[in-house]
């Protein structure tokens, strides 16, 4: 039996169940999986705010695929986004 898989399945970020507002903990137990790592953080004293973007991606024979960036403000997801190349998160 063969196995055949193309680049875009590599893109295997299931981004359809998150829901904005769910905390880290809750966003890692809907993936099955933890964050590849810590791409931004700002911290916004006058408004008490902190903002951390994190990546989420894939590992296929040793090479990392496209994953996705995901914000949290203060802790809950605020919004996510393919991850890019050319630039960089905007916080």
């Amino acid at each position: 039996m063969a196995i055949i898989a193309s680049c875009s399945s590599l893109r295997s970020v299931n981004t359809s169940v998150l829901k904005i507002g769910m905390t880290k903990a809750e966003v890692e137990e809907a993936l099955k999986k933890k964050p590849y790592g810590t791409i931004s953080a700002k911290s916004y004293p006058e408004t008490k705010t902190v903002i951390e973007v994190l990546e989420y991606n894939e590992h296929f024979n040793g090479q990392k695929s496209d994953g996705y960036w995901l914000y949290f403000v203060n802790g809950k997801l605020d919004k996510w986004e393919p991850a890019s190349k050319y630039h960089q998160p905007d916080i």
